[in-house]
């Protein structure tokens, strides 16, 4: 026997069972079929995006009909800020405004594109007026002539012209400074009353 090559017994072999049967066990021939499966969901898409733009053109459609319907406003009507209920109004609610820098300024929910105003938008541009009217030059009353300085600049005036008015007192030096007057006493309490 040659070293390279080694008989093969049978036991290695696989033997031939295709003649074997048994009706009562069965099994796939094959996987899930894909293409049938493929065909169903294109359909599914395609149905769906058809509903989706029938729904949106029967949506306009019916906009487009009330609209049409819709009759004009009297002109005795209401229109606009004539609607709103009187001040005080909620806050976020429509007509909900607030006059600083000499504007009005809408801070109704809904009107806002940029930045939805919230509770404490009111207090944040009142602020800002307030800080304004505090550290910037202005007018308080352009008709009467009465000008608006900063309240700094306001405090420093008051202090000098406080300076100018008190002459300053003219004393001896080494002499003591005048003693304080010494407050009044109290009256005595009577009965029935108590000192505070």
């Amino acid at each position: 026997m040659a070293h390279g090559k080694r008989r093969r017994d049978s036991i290695h072999e696989t033997p031939d069972v295709s003649y074997i049967t048994n009706p009562d066990v069965a099994h796939e021939e094959s996987d899930v079929a894909v293409r049938p499966l493929l065909w169903f969901v294109g359909g599914l898409t395609v149905f769906t995006v058809i509903t989706c733009v029938a729904m949106l053109l029967l949506f306009m459609f019916f906009q487009a009909r009330e609209e049409a319907e819709e009759l004009a406003p009297s002109p005795l009507a209401r229109q606009g800020a004539e609607r709103l209920p009187p001040e005080p109004r909620l806050q976020l609610a429509p007509g909900w405004e607030v006059e600083a820098n000499g504007k009005r300024h809408d801070l109704s929910y809904g009107t806002q594109t940029d930045y939805v105003p919230q509770p404490w938008s009111e207090w944040i541009l009142v602020n800002e007026e307030w800080q304004r009217e505090l550290k910037e030059y202005g007018w308080a009353d352009q008709q009467a002539g009465t000008a608006r300085i900063p309240v700094d600049r306001a405090i420093d005036l008051y202090l000098e012209r406080r300076a100018r008015q008190q002459p300053a007192q003219q004393q001896p030096q080494g002499a003591p400074p005048p003693a304080a007057a010494a407050p009044p006493p109290a009256p005595a309490a009577g009965p029935g009353q108590s000192h505070r």
